[in-house]
């Protein structure tokens, strides 16, 4: 041994021996597992529970009445509400209502989609219908 390596010795003891590859080549695929289960964990997590909406078409009927059809997507025991508006050509807002969505049937993910149809009045003549929001209501 030199005598600067026998004085940090004696300064600061023998110096730690680092992980053997088998033990760093477990570390690793034990810190993977743990990355995947946090990923499946939280993509499952947040996908209950979430709600999602979209348009899927409108008729307009007269001068007064107009049908918006839309898509929701919740969980089978929640109920939600849902502002629909039928709008002008110059996107102002002629016919508005709010609807509620009560629990529906259903045994499957795919099944927390459904389709529903929704007629409206109208103060003008529209050009077009949308589901502007929804959101759950509390129990």
């Amino acid at each position: 041994m030199s005598e600067t390596t026998s004085t940090m010795t004696q300064r600061y003891g023998t110096p730690k021996r680092g992980l053997s590859p088998r033990a760093q080549r477990w570390g690793i695929i034990g810190a993977l597992v743990i990355a995947l289960a946090a990923a499946i964990y939280f993509t499952v997590g947040m996908a209950v529970g979430q709600l999602e909406y979209r348009d899927v078409g409108y008729t307009i009927h007269s001068d007064t009445q107009a049908t918006v059809d839309y898509q929701v997507t919740k969980d089978f025991d929640a109920t939600a509400q849902c502002t629909l508006h039928v709008l002008d050509d110059s996107y102002a807002i002629v016919g508005s209502r709010i609807v509620t969505l009560g629990p529906h049937e259903g045994a499957t993910s795919a099944d927390r989609s459904q389709y529903y149809r929704s007629d409206l009045r109208t103060e003008y003549r529209g050009v077009t219908g949308v589901v502007d929001n929804c959101w759950l209501l509390e129990d």
